[in-house]
């Protein structure tokens, strides 16, 4: 999870915060991986409207609990993720459980879940911006994500063609995103100033990468 609660931002991060963040690298490095493939399998691929609701259902089930597993890396509290989580599952699953399913269906679901996190990314990216890997990369990710959302919600009349390509690419750009994202919370403890005035910021990036299961050599 990459921005979730804009009202939990604090200007410092613990140290168990931190090391938390660090541990979960590599669920956001996951549901990047998958979102990109996903967008990729979208745009580049023939769509019946059956087979594209089947596959975005399927595709937001396997993100949502993708997510509600993810740790936030803007140092909010895991609340968010789960919430975050849920609401794709359940968007998923709605998807899935609407009576004749229809693209309209489709771009409405999509539609509202990307303004949704995209309001989050926006708002929370700049609140945390002082802590935050790339949050200028997630801010405009944010914007573009709720754009995306305003299209698909103000165009009923929808193409499948330009349903598929506003889904897709919104998919591969999140998706980039997050992998960009877990690198960087990877990297997290060398990029941080010292947690402890009595100690350098050499020590302290080697106490918390002993913390979460290796040193770097």
């Amino acid at each position: 999870m990459i921005v979730t609660s804009p009202i939990d931002q604090t200007s410092t991060w613990t140290r168990a915060q931190i090391v938390a963040v660090i541990k979960g690298w590599w669920v956001l490095l996951l549901t990047g991986l998958v979102s990109i493939l996903a967008g990729g399998v979208i745009v580049f691929s023939e769509w019946t409207v059956d087979g594209l609701v089947a596959f975005v259902g399927t595709l937001l089930i396997v993100r949502g609990a993708l997510t509600m597993f993810s740790v936030p890396v803007d140092g909010s509290l895991r609340t968010w993720s789960v919430v975050l989580g849920v609401v794709e599952v359940f968007v998923g699953i709605g998807v899935f459980a609407w009576p004749g399913p229809t693209l309209l269906v489709v771009a409405t679901s999509i539609g509202w879940l990307l303004i949704f996190r995209g309001t989050m990314a926006i708002i929370g990216s700049i609140m945390s911006r002082g802590l935050l890997p790339y949050w200028g990369l997630i801010l405009a990710t944010g914007i573009l994500e709720a754009v995306v959302g305003l299209y698909l919600l103000g165009r009923p009349g929808l193409t499948l063609v330009a349903t598929v390509l506003a889904i897709g690419f919104a998919s591969m750009l999140y998706g980039a995103l997050e992998v960009v994202t877990a690198f960087g919370v990877k990297n997290l403890p060398w990029r941080s100033a010292p947690l402890d005035g009595a100690h350098s910021r050499a020590d302290d990036a080697g106490r918390l990468l002993d913390q979460v299961g290796g040193r770097r050599t």
